[in-house]
């Protein structure tokens, strides 16, 4: 014998649960004699005796019917174990998830509250986090190496990647401490046409522009950008050894880099940062469950004319 079928596991156990073919019948709600000759079949399939029943007395098992019985047992609990993991995947509960992020979004611990509560409900999900700049999510996405990613939000998205904005908030200039603008408590973009900008790297493939355009915008100026890089840590290392001005989202305040300070934008309205949580179009069934999930962080969209009034985030 190489195969047995699993239902009849299921009438053996039901037999030998309760001691007696009848209410076995009934709990299997099945006929008596089908019942009866199912156990036959079983037991020839075993070429052994599992059962013994004289007349109506109550079945009593075997030797072999009481190991028979615990692995039969065992047998049905994998089975079902089995048949759960593969519904689990099947709806995506079970599975991984690669996710790319940026310096900001960890640093201001978004990836925490934007992610706890997915994790808590779904458990057997795997989440590897990834610290990629902009241009790399993008990528990650579209050669399927990334599920999904936070970064700042393009003005278009690549075939195949899709996403919507979850956070906005107002630019901020960062300056080196000792610079002549550091002595003011806000500052207008015309005053910084003469200016170099440390700022992030262009991507106009996909509309990743550096914040820098957006207050040259304001100020009716063409920004000179000394400086580029997508890692903020590195932007603001540039400003501090006094290479030029960036313009940050206002989140970046919160980090303590010696020789910087933060001044506000005399603009109004003042240009705003934002970040996209980004996905895969052909989602795994897994990435469509996180897609779910951060829907319920989505802005409404912002209909404006002026591009300034929606800047990306680093």
């Amino acid at each position: 014998m190489s195969y047995i079928e699993t239902r009849l596991f299921h009438y053996f156990v039901a037999v030998a649960e309760e001691q007696h073919f009848t209410r076995a019948a009934e709990r299997l709600k099945i006929s008596g004699p089908t019942l009866t000759e199912q156990i036959k079949k079983l037991e020839s399939d075993l070429g052994l005796k599992l059962l013994v029943r004289a007349g109506n007395t109550p079945v009593s098992l075997t030797a072999a019917g009481m190991r028979f019985l615990a692995q039969a047992l065992q047998v049905l609990r994998q089975v079902e174990h089995a048949t759960a993991v593969a519904r689990q995947a099947a709806r995506g509960e079970l599975g991984r998830l690669d996710i790319g992020f940026t310096t900001g979004v960890s640093f201001a611990g978004f990836l925490r509250t934007w992610l706890a509560g997915f994790e808590r409900a779904h458990p057997a999900i795997d989440i590897a986090t990834h610290k990629l700049g902009p241009p790399g999510q993008i990528e990650g996405m579209m050669h399927e190496g990334l599920d999904a990613g936070f970064t700042r939000a393009p003005h278009k998205y690549p075939a195949g990647v899709q996403g919507f904005e979850i956070y906005r908030e107002p630019l901020v200039l960062a300056l080196p401490s000792e610079h002549p603008l550091a002595r003011r408590k806000k500052i207008a973009p015309a005053m910084l046409k003469d200016e170099p900008f440390v700022n992030s790297s262009a991507e106009p493939d996909v509309g990743f522009w550096g914040h820098s355009e957006a207050i040259a915008e304001v100020g009716n100026f063409t920004p000179r950008v000394v400086r580029r890089d997508n890692d903020l840590i590195t932007v603001l290392t540039y400003v501090a050894r006094g290479h030029g001005i960036a313009v940050v989202p206002k989140l970046t305040t919160r980090m303590n880099v010696a020789n910087v300070v933060y001044r506000e934008i005399a603009a109004n309205p003042v240009p705003l940062a934002s970040i996209a949580f980004m996905y895969r179009r052909d989602a795994s069934a897994s990435g469509t469950l996180l897609i779910k999930h951060m829907r319920r962080y989505a802005l409404p969209q912002q209909q404006t004319g002026a591009r300034t009034r929606l800047r990306p985030v680093s």
